[in-house]
């Protein structure tokens, strides 16, 4: 068998010549000129297709308020129940079309902007979330504190209570129920908690999805996002309004979704405005007049009380006593005039002042001709001319 040819190849001229200029080359290799290398390609930018895709959003919304506000039209003219029931689901459809369309905006970092933000109570977001998902019925509201998410948080906590919801029912057996539920936390944050009783997660995909919910995803993901749209709209949410959203898989099976609302974003839930008297109709003008011209008024007539009821303001002790030894003020006690017995009116006194019935006409004719008097002009001694 033939060894390996191990010497060295014979040095060519150009290091023959290297050697003799310079005896301390023990070997020298002509090398290949480098080629610059190219200058690093920058990263694409996301191209148009984010505002295509927002401009397709917004569309989509358009034409569901749209289509909201003709199936509203509708319903309230409909009188059959079955066609009705019919009106009622296709008017569910569209409210989920406006909720996808939503969620594009939300992945796209889009600001969703609401027509009508307010406080809303944790009860009303429950009720709101469960009303957006298909499967609806299958929805149990457990125990939920009384307060509620201020105005610019409430619909965004909305929306990340639906896709768990969604989540939860689309993922559960068809005649399981669904639980949602809100606790008050020893930090004063709130606990939402969405339980179902579904098949659960692997154990791999559940430490992939937290990390995708807590904003650092894990790398190399082997999930397919396209398989978890709404989890990444929750994960959005969550990073927007600092949400702990986690998932855990249930000893009795099924998974566990909780979200830990910070207590910034909530607060008392708002007290009802009274309801506001109508405004008094304007006076008639111009006033003691009562014309017939088109641009007047006509005054309303006299009303006759007599037989109206009246309240009147006596003491505790009643109308004629004194008043109480305690201060304080008097307090109103309804009563009618209608109670009570008129008292019988005083005898004319023949001593006082007044004038006879007769004597009336005498006395008008002096009154007319003392202001007949004033009127005549005089000297500045008084007299008459």
């Amino acid at each position: 068998m033939r060894s390996a040819d191990t010497t060295p190849p014979r040095a060519t001229w150009r290091q023959r010549a290297a050697r003799w200029l310079d005896p301390t080359v023990a070997r020298w290799d002509v090398a290949p000129p480098k080629t610059p290398e190219p200058p690093p390609r920058e990263a694409p930018g996301p191209g148009p297709w984010p505002a295509i895709c927002d401009q397709f959003a917004l569309r989509i919304l358009a034409a569901a308020y749209q289509m909201g506000a003709h199936l509203e039209a509708v319903e309230a003219d409909e009188q059959d129940p079955e066609r009705l029931e019919r009106l009622y689901r296709i008017d569910h459809a569209n409210t989920r079309i406006r909720r996808h369309a939503e969620n594009l905006q939300v992945l796209l970092g889009r600001r969703v902007e609401d027509a009508d933000p307010q406080t809303v109570p944790l009860v009303d977001v429950v009720r709101a979330a469960a009303s957006a998902v298909e499967h609806y019925p299958r929805i149990r509201v457990g125990h939920v504190v009384e307060l509620a998410v201020v105005e610019f948080a409430a619909d965004d906590v909305i929306r990340v209570l639906t896709e768990l919801l969604d989540n939860a029912t689309r993922f559960s057996p068809p005649t399981a129920a669904v639980t949602v539920s809100a606790f008050v936390t020893e930090d004063g944050g709130v606990l939402l908690r969405v339980e179902d009783a579904g098949v659960g997660l692997h154990p791999d995909h559940l430490g992939q999805l937290n990390a995708l919910l807590s904003g650092r995803p894990a790398t190399p993901v082997t999930l397919d996002p396209t398989a978890h749209l709404g989890l990444a709209v929750v994960a959005h949410l969550a990073v927007a309004h600092q949400l702990r959203v986690t998932l855990t898989t249930r000893p009795a099976g099924g998974t566990t979704a909780s979200v830990a609302v910070p207590g910034a974003l909530l607060c008392e839930i708002p007290a009802p405005e009274p309801a506001t008297a109508a405004p008094a109709p304007p006076p008639a003008w111009p006033p003691g007049r009562r014309g017939t011209e088109p641009w007047s008024t006509p005054m309303a007539a006299t009303h006759d009380g007599t037989n109206g009821p009246t309240v009147r303001l006596t003491t505790l002790d009643g109308p004629g006593g004194d008043r109480p030894a305690t201060a304080g003020l008097p307090r109103r006690v309804p009563e009618s005039v209608r109670d009570q017995v008129p008292a019988p009116r005083p005898p004319a006194d023949p001593d006082a002042g007044s004038s006879p019935p007769e004597a009336w006409p005498d006395e008008t004719a002096a009154f007319a001709a003392g202001v007949s008097d004033a009127r005549t002009p005089t000297d500045h001694e008084g007299r008459q001319p």
